[in-house]
């Protein structure tokens, strides 16, 4: 078996694990409608898991620090056990489909002895399923989901189902490559640069202070949206918000006039709002990016995602083409020097606040990658959750889907209640609608 050391991501994300008691658990779960192929489902899993390094990777403890440890590749893949609610009253299926699912996301993984991959089905009916498969964040993100693995399930799924082996190429780059390429490049001239630049950038950076949206209460209203409690047991409750397509059109039409995205208009808008509520100028939020610029990890399966600073001084008396153009250059310099993992920053710059948590606690992102469910031959198939884990305190995610702009705020509730996350994205619709007109608005 291979032993590797962890990536930076990996590090920091295994340490804030083994230290706050968060767990960083990453279902995904589909409704299934028609006649399903059960046997060739389960294989394609399996196979999947034969696939790719990372999703049979463990993470041993070795002399005090962390290792990633990968499993042969005849190792057995997730087995698929079958629960069949179908015998239940049409009425109790629903809920109690839910309760289970609930109580899967609870479940913990054990990081140390593996597996960091499962999977689960459950019959509603003889042509209604529901699919989930959950891996650890340490060894997934989007791009490993939307962009590979579910394609791949497509091609895999489909050659079982006629009777064929498997289409697919070997993998070009699996994780291990990434993690022996960004030990090489933290070596480099490039990385010294890289860290000179957010020194000069991050000096004096503080934690941006609490909205006075916030509350110290922890017991929810009721009639509250959805709340998950995590495995360990902190709540997480998320509101969605989908923009008028009149709106996000000019949107996109007044980003390209200044010169920049849609993610840097929205962020100004946001950046005013955290500016209005808290009385901060110098505003600190994070945003997350990939280690995929590089050809040979387009379709590597693993956790490549890295949290990028963006410091932005509010202009004291400016309009919002001026807030813009102070987003648009913190954004630009840090893509420009995205590739230094945030947690050799931390480390580096001491990053830290108190309870070992990072500086920064907002996290503002644009989702680019396409959410498109796999399609399964012969199958309906639909994506139930889309509520992603976050361990920061406001996380604000943008999507497109299918043309439209849509919003999910993710959110402590002990800290902002339902009210404080409907009200934040109200507000923000308001300020892009109120920008969008041809006056100029006051930040």
């Amino acid at each position: 078996m291979t032993e590797l050391p962890l990536s930076h991501a990996q590090q920091g994300m295994w340490f804030l694990e083994r230290f706050s008691g968060t767990s960083f658990v990453d279902p995904m779960t589909f409704r299934l409608e028609g006649d399903l192929d059960v046997p060739a489902l389960r294989w394609s899993l399996q196979e999947l898991v034969r696939r790719h390094e990372a999703l049979r990777t463990r993470f041993p403890v070795t002399g005090g620090r962390p290792a990633q440890e990968v499993l042969p590749a005849d190792q057995a893949g997730p087995a698929l056990p079958l629960t069949d609610l179908s015998g239940l009253p049409r009425s109790r299926r629903e809920p109690e489909l839910h309760r289970l699912l609930l109580e899967d996301q609870g479940r913990r993984f054990d990081l140390a002895r593996g597996p960091v991959v499962r999977a689960a089905l459950y019959r509603l009916g003889p042509r209604e399923h529901v699919v989930r498969v959950t891996t650890h964040h340490i060894v997934s993100d989007a791009v490993s989901w939307w962009s590979v693995l579910f394609r791949e399930l497509e091609r895999l799924y489909a050659a079982r189902r006629a009777g064929l082996p498997s289409p697919l190429e070997p993998v070009r780059a699996p994780y291990s490559a990434f993690v022996r390429w960004q030990r090489d490049w933290l070596e480099s001239p490039a990385a010294a640069r890289e860290l000179a630049y957010w020194r000069r950038e991050l000096e004096g950076a503080t934690p941006l202070p609490e909205l006075d949206l916030a509350r110290t209460a922890a017991k929810l209203p009721d009639g509250a949206p959805e709340v998950r409690r995590t495995a360990s047991g902190r709540q997480v409750a998320t509101r969605w918000l989908t923009f008028p397509q009149p709106l996000y059109d000019a949107l996109r039409d007044h980003a390209g006039r200044e010169r920049a995205t849609p993610f840097m208009i929205l962020l100004t808008a946001f950046t005013s709002l955290l500016h209005r509520h808290t009385g901060a100028h110098d505003i600190l939020v994070g945003t997350r990016a990939g280690f995929r610029g590089r050809p040979q990890f387009d379709h590597t399966v693993g956790f490549l995602v890295n949290l990028l600073p963006l410091r932005v001084q509010v202009p004291g008396g400016g309009d919002f083409g001026d807030l813009l153009q102070a987003v648009r250059r913190s954004t630009l310099g840090a893509y420009v020097h995205r590739t230094l993992p945030f947690e050799r920053l931390v480390a580096d710059l001491g990053l830290q606040r108190r309870g070992s948590r990072p500086v920064v606690n907002v996290c503002v992102s644009f989702q680019s990658t396409p959410e498109v469910p796999p399609a399964l031959d012969g199958l309906k198939v639909t994506l139930i959750n889309h509520d992603p884990f976050s361990a920061f305190d406001l996380d604000l995610g943008f999507y497109e889907e299918d043309g439209a702009l849509r919003a999910l705020l993710t959110h402590d509730p002990a800290q902002y209640d339902d009210e404080a996350a409907r009200s934040l994205l109200d507000e923000l619709q308001q300020t892009l609608t109120s920008v969008l007109r041809p006056t100029a608005t006051k930040v």
